[in-house]
């Protein structure tokens, strides 16, 4: 108790010299999640996932990421359960940060990606390298961020996408959004479905069976400005989803299990800023909630489910025109069970620290430290250190250092008979050095990379020597990974025609420690990119995905595999409405053009060559 009393008094103290961010920016958008971002990011590579990217690849959310950024993502089937591994890094190591909170599951420390509506956010944002100092546990490899916006300002909008496609699939969104001097507001709807009952190629005449899957969301947004200083705002976003998990050679037919899952989000804020103090007061409530039906004609299921409060307070002041402090103090109450694990409260408080220094001319910096008091074990002290410098016009250098950290998940602590209250966190030391060329027209980014993590939470067959078949979670392996990344842009106009080109490249080694192996399902080579091209109210596109091999067993060996594949869509939509306040466009996009046959696990092919007709109406 004496630790939390004496942090508190050295952040009431240290108060009087904090940060804020740009007043014009203060007036106009309330939540500045993104903002924050990019400004508690020196020295790190964001990606910036603008709506003409968003529009391209609105299947999914694993769709979007897969084509456009350096994730790789593991999916079991297509619309099926879809993970992360960036850097190499596992998937409890990727966090998913919604406006400013990670939302990641208390019970598998993992975001579902075909658990989230890709066209109601109305930014994403996509950042390499560790996190732990602003985002907490898991954030290894790196975040992906999810941002709601709220703007004042005399609008009213509206748009509706609607889309059908091959396997019966459809899709549907409405956003309105209205604001003023004084009120700023949005509304959003999404449904999905599909059969999802493609053809496996290579296949006597074999499908996807037990594929189907739908949902519906919706977000909520309300914020009003009291004063010229301060103003309140509310957040809620609701996700229920239905997925049936398809089968697997040599026979998808015995598939029968279901997958429900229900999330519901929601935010409160109250901000305050004059002259060089801001203040800002958060208070989040968060469910999750599944079920799990091994037989979906069945009326048993397995479940887990988990409610979230957290409470944070964040204070900065401007020292100077050109550097700035900022203290993120939080409390967090987390209650979460399964069938099979009671109910188990997790209590936290953390106190974070960043400063900020930039340097008129040369460049930026932030230094940064964190410390967790949790309810079940030590949380390690963390740190970081990113800068930028600019020593040629349009080129800049950056670098960043980190310790960050995973806790133990309810499933690795308390399942039964298997799970370890031994555990520790899991931490880890990176670093990055990188070099970028940056004008309107081309953005370039290379960077290397290393992260050494220690006590990775592995789970184990064998440990029990009475139980040599159970699996258990152990605090064993150390994992080295190491790589490269590369990132270009490419805009420009030739008279009235525009030409756009994008790829990124990553270059992967990751091994255990211990045994000198690769980890599994980590590919070596990844890369993607998109060619557009768009002339007066004509666009077309292609994008191309590359993925190399991947182990999928700890032993490397060569015949259990998941070969290469190399996967194309092309896409053209024309303005068929083009006026000042009224867009209508017409799409027509065709996935896997070139009809190849290619899968991302083991025995699990994905779909055939297929077709999506949309409208985007936007008045």
């Amino acid at each position: 108790m004496m630790k939390y009393i004496l942090l508190v008094f050295i952040f009431l103290v240290g108060s009087k010299s904090f940060a804020q961010l740009d007043s014009i920016q203060e007036l106009k958008v309330v939540n500045l999640s993104s903002v924050k971002l990019q400004k508690h990011s020196k020295g790190y590579k964001v990606l910036n996932l603008s709506d003409s990217v968003i529009v391209k690849n609105t299947e999914s959310f694993t769709t979007l990421l897969r084509y456009n950024t350096p994730i790789y993502i593991k999916e079991y089937g297509s619309g099926g359960t879809s993970s992360p591994s960036f850097r190499g890094t596992s998937s409890s190591n990727t966090v998913v940060v919604w406006n400013g909170i990670n939302i990641n599951s208390i019970n598998n420390g993992q975001t579902g990606f075909n658990a989230l509506t890709v066209n109601l956010i109305d930014n994403i944002n996509v950042r390499s390298g560790g996190g732990s100092i602003e985002f907490g546990s898991g954030a290894i490899g790196g975040t992906v961020h999810l941002n709601d916006q709220l703007r004042f300002g005399k609008h009213f909008n509206n748009q509706l996408v609607s889309s059908v496609g091959s396997f019966n699939t459809y899709s549907n969104l409405y956003k309105f959004s209205y604001g003023n001097e004084k009120i700023a507001t949005k509304i959003g709807v999404s449904y999905n479905q599909s059969e999802n009952d493609y053809k496996w190629l290579g296949t006597n005449g074999l499908k996807n069976e037990n594929g189907s899957y739908e949902n519906l969301s919706f977000t909520l947004g309300f914020a009003y400005k009291l004063n010229n200083f301060s103003k309140i705002s509310a957040i809620s976003s609701k996700f229920n989803g239905n997925r049936e998990f398809s089968g697997t050679l040599p026979n998808p037919s015995a598939a029968k299990e279901k997958y429900k899952d229900f999330n519901f989000r929601n935010l409160l804020g109250y901000r305050y800023h004059k002259n060089e103090f801001t203040h800002e007061v958060k208070f989040a409530y968060l469910t999750q909630e599944y079920r799990y039906f091994a037989d979906k004609n069945l009326n048993d299921y397995s479940f887990g489910k988990s409610k979230r409060y957290l409470l944070n307070y964040n204070f900065n002041y401007k020292i100077s025109p050109n550097s700035s402090i900022e203290t993120f103090t939080e409390l967090e109450s987390i209650l979460g069970k399964t069938d099979q694990i009671e109910e188990k409260n997790r209590k936290q408080f953390s106190q974070s620290l960043i400063y900020t220094q930039n340097i008129e001319n040369i460049g930026s910096l932030n230094a940064k430290v964190r410390k967790d008091f949790n309810s079940d074990y030590n949380v390690p002290f963390v740190f970081a250190l990113g800068a930028e410098i600019k020593p040629v016009r349009n080129t800049f250098v950056r670098f960043n250092g980190s310790k960050n950290y995973r806790v133990p998940t309810y499933n690795d602590l308390y399942w039964p008979a298997l799970g370890n209250l031994d555990l520790i966190p899991e931490s880890s030391l990176q670093g990055e050095f990188g070099l970028g060329y940056k004008t309107n027209e081309i953005k370039l980014d290379l960077g290397v990379y290393f992260i050494n993590s220690k006590d990775k939470i592995v789970w184990t067959p064998g440990v029990d020597p009475e139980k040599p078949n159970d699996w258990t979670p152990i605090n064993v392996a150390e994992a080295v990974n190491k790589g490269i990344e590369f990132t270009a842009a490419v805009n420009k106009y030739i008279n009235q025609h525009l030409f756009n080109f994008t790829i990124n490249y990553s270059y992967t080694i990751a091994k255990d420690k211990s045994t000198d192996k690769f980890l599994t399902y980590v590919p070596k080579h990844l890369a993607n990119g998109s060619l557009s091209y768009s002339y007066k109210r004509i666009n077309a596109f292609y994008q191309h995905l590359f993925t190399g091999d991947i182990y999928t067993t700890t032993d490397n060996l060569d015949n259990y595999t998941v070969p290469y594949y190399n996967v194309g869509n092309v896409g053209i939509g024309y303005k068929l409405i083009q006026k000042e306040n009224k867009n209508l466009i017409l799409g027509v996009k065709v996935n896997n053009v070139f009809n190849k046959e290619y899968q991302v696990l083991p025995s699990r092919p994905m779909p055939n060559r297929n077709f999506n007709i949309n409208i985007n109406y936007k008045f």
